[in-house]
């Protein structure tokens, strides 16, 4: 797995602040529609809301990793949110979530997701990738930094 396969600076989206997840994936929704990636934001806020509070997304040291299948992707995308002031996920380690690692397909990647998760999963634990996004000013300088870190693992 490799985030150079699959992410590009067209799929990261930034903002400052939510007060909670069902925002956050609203607007991310509406993102996605107006990149002409979807067509149904509501059935994807909707998707992600329910996987969200099944149980907690967020993996610690600030980053979060939701996964959603539906048939509106035709193929596998792997897209960033960071909110820059942090937001609430519920985290086991009780702290706020910056970066948010979004894994959409259709229902036949069920393995890229598993390989995708565990990939973020060990990035993030082996990096210091949230404290570096943080100094971001904006996508290309997060998509490069993602880059740079990811030859670290």
């Amino acid at each position: 797995m490799n985030f150079m396969n699959f992410l590009d600076k067209e799929n990261i989206f930034i903002s400052d602040y939510y007060e909670d997840t069902d925002s956050l994936y609203a607007d991310f929704a509406h993102f996605l529609k107006e990149k002409g990636i979807i067509k149904d934001k509501e059935k994807i806020k909707r998707l992600f809301i329910k996987r969200e509070n099944m149980q907690s997304t967020a993996i610690g040291k600030g980053a979060a990793a939701p996964h959603i299948f539906s048939d509106e992707f035709s193929k596998f995308i792997l897209s960033i949110a960071f909110i820059k002031n942090g937001m609430d996920f519920k985290a086991q380690d009780e702290g706020k979530v910056f970066l948010v690692f979004l894994i959409m397909s259709d229902e036949k990647d069920i393995g890229m997701h598993l390989k995708t998760l565990a990939h973020i999963a060990r990035f993030v634990k082996t990096t210091d990738i949230v404290n570096c996004a943080k100094k971001s000013k904006n996508a290309q300088e997060i998509l490069n930094i993602i880059i740079e870190k990811e030859k670290l693992i």
